[in-house]
């Protein structure tokens, strides 16, 4: 017993001696039976490295050494119904004549933005401006306001004084139109007051005055007219919109 005094943390028993061992990376003395095995991950199995180590000396195995074990893929099922992507990022628009409405106002709503009639009745490559104010089936019309093939859209020709100092317009015709009728006029250039929100007299085929106008300048260009009822509800105005 010279040397217990020197057994470090091993238990000396004379009743029940233990053997005594050395901790291998301490190298304090214990009881062999307090030691264990040093065990780490290799691979997707732990695995003995051969160290016999105090429990102070004792590291837990590092995970970031585990091999990633991915687990087996699902069972397919039968009749699976998935998100079709590849029709939900297709562009579904489609060419006009389909005579959808919107529901509130029952205004015609035009599709797609690719006209697809011609003089010749085949598809071109016009591209065709929204129609806040709706359009005729298969319209070809580039402006706002309705179909210029309808008898609500016509182009301004002129626009002279009348004599009389009211703005008399000259159009591609007056069909449609009936004297004390309200109609927009729009985009005149040189007769700027001739634009807005009038009621005419109908004076021939080609020709009608705009009541209560004041005429000055001279005519440039452009200029259409519409009858009112081609606006949508409340507006006052075409809106003015761009090709899709």
């Amino acid at each position: 017993m010279a040397y217990a005094s020197r057994s470090g943390r091993a238990r000396t028993s004379a009743s029940s001696p233990q053997a005594f061992a050395v901790c291998d990376r301490c190298g304090i003395w214990y009881n062999h039976v307090d030691l264990r095995w040093q065990f780490d991950w290799r691979g997707a199995t732990m695995q003995n490295i051969r160290l016999l180590v105090c429990n102070f000396c004792y590291d837990t195995p590092q995970s970031q050494l585990r091999a990633i074990v991915l687990p087996a893929d699902p069972v397919p099922i039968v009749n699976p119904r998935v998100e079709p992507y590849m029709w939900d990022e297709t562009d579904r628009r489609q060419v006009s004549g389909y005579n959808t409405t919107a529901p509130f106002i029952g205004i015609p709503v035009p599709q797609g933005d690719v006209r697809v009639t011609s003089a010749n009745s085949q598809p071109t490559s016009n591209i065709r401006v929204t129609q806040q104010t709706g359009e005729g089936s298969g319209g070809k019309n580039q402006k706002p306001g309705t179909d210029p093939n309808a008898v609500t859209y016509r182009n301004v020709v002129n626009a002279v004084d009348n004599g009389a100092g009211l703005i008399r317009l000259t159009l591609n015709t007056t069909n449609g139109i009936i004297t004390n009728q309200r109609v927009i006029v729009q985009d005149i250039v040189g007769v700027t007051n001739a634009n807005g929100n009038w009621a005419v007299t109908v004076l021939n085929t080609n020709q009608i005055d705009l009541q209560g106008s004041t005429f000055s300048g001279v005519y440039s260009s452009g200029g259409y007219v519409i009858n009112n009822p081609s606006l949508p509800y409340q507006f006052d105005e075409v809106p003015k919109t761009g090709p899709l």
